[in-house]
């Protein structure tokens, strides 16, 4: 059906990755702009009514382990991936490579555990 050269594809991966990054953070910054706008318009709205002005929103914070856990796991199952699949196609000596990534998951995930154990109550 569709008859790509490998050489297109490869040209076409690093374009698509940069304009990703690109619409990533020209998203969020729209997205963030537009909740700040919207709470100004809030404010001036109860300055206009007379009503008591609202309080700002309080932003939880989540804790870093999260973040620290999510990317843990990603990258555990990226090595279990890795791994099995080089090791079928290629053998066992080329997909060690898998170890790489499912290593330092193994470490993210580790020290997400530590810091959600020192984190006070």
């Amino acid at each position: 059906m569709f008859d790509i050269a490998p050489s297109v594809v490869a040209i076409f991966i690093p374009i698509l990755a940069v304009v990703g990054v690109f619409a990533v953070v020209i998203t969020s910054v729209i997205v963030g702009g537009k909740s700040k706008e919207l709470e100004h318009q809030e404010r001036l709205l109860a300055m206009e009514k007379g009503i008591e002005l609202p309080e700002p929103k309080e932003k939880k914070k989540r804790p870093r382990y999260l973040a620290i856990r999510a990317w843990g796991l990603v990258l555990f199952a990226l090595g279990i991936a890795v791994l099995i699949g080089i090791s079928a196609e290629a053998g066992i000596r080329h997909g060690l490579w898998g170890l790489t990534p499912f290593l330092v998951g193994l470490s993210l995930l580790l020290a997400a555990s530590i810091e959600k154990r020192d984190l006070p109550e």
